[in-house]
């Protein structure tokens, strides 16, 4: 990922784009199935999700959420399913419904609580789950979950006629397992390594990475936010195929951030990619 308004990454299975930078905007889509996390204040490319996942009310985050509503109005594209903390809901209700009372225009959309471990179905044999996070205000993280398929354990090394035969009889041959393909932690503390420990283990982590200054150590976990030392004592742990950290700061050039990483990441610096953005 390099410094534009908009960054790609892809990976075999995904496609990410979306903006990042602390204080200013964040925001997410993912391909497939097209999902957004986060909106930031409001970006275009949002307009074609009709599944939106909030991490928390922080209008750098969340404050765009009308403008992509009322563009799925606009282009007639049907029905919005916002998902949020459970504790957001009734404040960011009263938001969007006062923006539609600007607007005079009434939003398609549906919006659904979340709590760390509830899941939604959002096609193709994906689902979300949330996941519990620390950012000092209600906050979730998301894994992108793909139901998979494989031979259950009891019926490997049968012959295909034999397996042929089971299915024949009616026979579920096969057991589902969960496919962790990313897990995007929003703001939050290193906190998050405790609470979910699983975001290690998922092909493509977004995670952010607020603070890299030494001076900045002692702030971070007051901010709710990850110091690149937290990252740094970790090391060793993350499993992931690709690490995107985001929400970086304005205050380095992005030359500084990535000797930074390359300096105190040797073992995972070629796995971790730098989201970075100008001013369109």
């Amino acid at each position: 990922m390099g410094t534009a308004h908009k960054a790609v990454f892809r990976s075999d299975q995904l496609r990410i784009e979306g903006a990042s930078r602390a204080g200013d905007r964040t925001w997410f889509r993912v391909h497939p199935p097209g999902l957004a996390f986060d909106v930031g204040r409001g970006a275009l490319e949002l307009t074609g999700s009709d599944q939106i996942f909030l991490t928390h009310g922080h209008l750098d985050h969340a404050l765009g959420l009308p403008f992509v509503l009322s563009n799925r109005v606009m282009q007639g594209l049907g029905a919005t399913r916002v998902h949020c903390p459970i504790e957001t809901r009734a404040a960011l209700e009263a938001f969007v419904e006062a923006a539609a009372a600007l607007e005079r225009v009434e939003y398609d959309y549906s919006l659904q609580a979340m709590e760390p471990g509830d899941r939604v179905d959002v096609g193709r044999d994906f689902l979300v789950e949330a996941f519990a996070v620390d950012h000092g205000v209600p906050a979730l993280g998301y894994h992108l979950v793909r139901k998979a398929k494989s031979l259950a354990f009891e019926h490997r090394g049968l012959p295909g006629v034999r397996l042929a035969e089971l299915r024949k009889k009616g026979v579920d041959i096969s057991t589902e397992r969960d496919d962790y393909w990313l897990s995007y932690c929003g703001d939050t503390s290193r906190r998050v390594f405790e609470l979910e420990p699983r975001v290690f283990e998922s092909r493509v982590l977004l995670v952010e990475c607020t603070f890299f200054d030494h001076s900045e150590r002692e702030r971070a976990p007051d901010y709710g936010h990850l110091h690149l030392e937290d990252l740094v004592s970790l090391e060793d742990r993350f499993e992931n195929e690709a690490v995107i950290l985001h929400h970086l700061t304005r205050r380095h050039r992005p030359d500084e951030l990535r000797r930074a990483v390359d300096s105190r990441l040797p073992e995972l610096a070629e796995r971790i990619h730098l989201l970075m953005v100008s001013e369109p």
